[in-house]
């Protein structure tokens, strides 16, 4: 996969965003030393404002019609490559519903098992948090598991810990954990705010698919997404492998899809683009990649190698 494709896909992708900062950027540099008034604007000449939304509604017009293109292939695209496939589904509190929907419809398109959702809260992956994380996790471990004693990061260790009780064994297929330790450690995290699900609804699985946000991990938002991406990496080596999507910003340098693609080393598949059709559906085939043993990165952003793996 040559990662001209993943340009590409940036310029296309990004074409209204490109235009509207563009002129956003020239107007900041330039409007204070313009007597016209301050504001995003001043000093821009009407008809260059009205010609960038135009560009811009033209890009986002080109880029619905592609996705409504997709989307109605997408089904057939997937149909069946996940037969009997258990695969969990864990969502961060700033995921979009819609993002998370339009996965597991096409994860139930491809025919695979429904091994639950988890909602994780909004203190998972926050230094607030993390001290009574750490502790729960530490003492709910399912028999047999392990914490990395060389790094004591809390998304790093509650991976590890989820990992153990949420995965199949990828050489037996038997489950790594009994129900009892698996409900033992969930209800826990539960009880204590850290996450949500149904109960009676989670299953061991073979893949888990993360679903984030749009968070650049900028500022205060930095150290949630070093968290995450710890955490993706953790559960990816507890079975058959995991799959990161989130939407474009999370590929900056500091956004959780761009740490995990910056450590050559990580085997979990991440996309960035899963508010678009392409994007939910090159998450499902990325598990399908990742039960093979194999790994990319998706997306329109530049650090992608692909908008999607072939169907």
């Amino acid at each position: 996969m040559a990662r001209g494709s993943g340009k590409a896909g940036w310029l296309v992708g990004g074409l209204g965003f490109g235009v509207a900062a563009g002129v956003l950027l020239g107007t900041l540099v330039i409007a204070p030393n313009m007597p016209e008034g301050s504001g995003p604007s001043a000093g821009v000449p009407q008809q260059d404002l009205e010609a960038a939304n135009v560009r811009a509604d033209i890009a986002e017009a080109q880029m619905a019609s592609a996705d409504s293109v997709v989307g109605e292939l997408a089904t057939s695209a997937v149909e069946g490559t996940l037969a009997d496939r258990p695969i969990l589904v864990i969502r961060t509190v700033d995921a979009v519903e819609e993002d998370v929907a339009g996965v597991e419809k096409l994860l139930s398109d491809a025919a695979a098992i429904d091994a639950g959702t988890i909602t994780l809260g909004e203190e998972f992956f926050t230094s607030a948090g993390a001290d009574q994380l750490k502790s729960i996790v530490a003492n709910t471990l399912p028999a047999g598991a392990r914490l990395s004693e060389d790094r004591l990061d809390p998304g790093l260790h509650a991976g590890e810990a989820l990992g153990s009780a949420l995965t199949l064994d990828p050489g037996t297929g038997e489950q790594r954990a009994t129900s009892d330790e698996r409900a033992l450690l969930l209800r826990a995290l539960r009880d204590a705010g850290y996450l949500d699900y149904e109960d009676g609804t989670i299953l061991p699985a073979q893949v888990i698919v993360v679903v984030t946000g749009d968070s650049d991990g900028g500022g205060e938002a930095g150290l949630a997404a070093r968290n995450l991406a710890d955490f993706v990496s953790a559960l990816d080596g507890s079975g058959n492998g995991a799959v990161l999507a989130g939407r474009i910003r999370t590929a900056a340098d500091t956004g959780a899809v761009g740490l995990v693609r910056a450590n050559p080393e990580n085997g979990v598949s991440t996309i960035d683009s899963v508010d678009r059709a392409v994007g939910k559906m090159a998450t499902v085939l990325s598990v399908r990649e990742q039960l093979a043993g194999e790994t990319g990165a998706y997306g329109s952003a530049e650090s992608a190698e692909a908008a999607s793996p072939a169907p």
